[in-house]
């Protein structure tokens, strides 16, 4: 019979690289790890304490899902980030959220909802990370109440991964740094439209929240110019890369 139990890793390096992958990540989202910046497994197990197989194991994964693509023998390059990003996050978002909204209304926990839009409307300090952090967190658990609701739990599992590339852009941007008030958005008649059961309304007001905040995250991308908007030519090698 054959032994595989050598080729397994022990159960505390499965945990480790499980904390080292949540890490990574969250260094990633929140932008502590730039966009289009090179790493090392030498310089993250430093940086996390950690050991290299764990933060090998971890770094695989992620680049699975193409937070880092691999750069023989120099390590990883941080996934980067260009306005086109920006528009196949909210195009696949308009096409998710909306019809989940839809199928959530009469369904969802609106107790829930209001206690996480309370948070939301309190708003956030502009540069105050646990501020910012308290903020991200309830607006995300709104938006997966609602996804969830609509039933379809491998809607759940594939809206974590877009609403983690929707907060790197935020980071990336700096609109959480400069102004509060283009993040703001009311709430109340969705949560109505929820609560009343009407579909309908519940999707015409989700289209607009998201579209709102796109709207708010172009704005700035445009006026600060930190997002490229790459040639045709660019997108074409970028697309063979990733």
């Amino acid at each position: 019979m054959l032994d595989i139990s050598r080729t397994l890793p022990a159960d505390s390096e499965t945990r480790q690289s499980d904390i080292a992958f949540e890490m990574v990540k969250a260094d990633i989202v929140a932008c502590r790890l730039a966009p289009g910046t090179s790493v090392t497994e030498a310089e993250l197990a430093e940086r996390y304490q950690l050991g290299k197989a764990p933060i090998r194991m971890a770094l695989t994964r992620l680049a699975d899902r193409d937070w880092l693509r691999a750069l023989p023998r120099r390590g990883y390059l941080v996934k980067p980030v260009a306005m086109r990003d920006v528009t196949e996050i909210f195009d696949l978002r308009l096409i998710i959220e909306p019809a989940a909204a839809r199928a959530a209304a009469g369904r969802v926990e609106v107790s829930r909802l209001e206690h996480l839009d309370a948070v939301c409307r309190a708003g956030f300090v502009p540069g105050d990370a646990a501020s910012e952090a308290t903020y991200l967190q309830a607006h995300r658990q709104f938006h997966f109440a609602i996804v969830l609701a609509a039933g379809n739990r491998r809607l759940g599992r594939s809206f974590e991964p877009l609403w983690d590339e929707t907060e790197r852009v935020l980071h990336h941007t700096g609109l959480l740094r400069r102004d509060a008030e283009p993040l703001r958005h009311d709430h109340k008649p969705l949560i109505e439209a929820l609560r009343a059961g009407d579909g309908a309304a519940a999707e015409s007001e989700m289209r607009e929240e998201v579209q709102h905040l796109s709207r708010a995250i172009m704005e700035t991308a445009l006026k600060t110019a930190i997002l490229p908007a790459p040639s045709a030519e660019t997108e074409r090698a970028e697309d063979a890369r990733w």
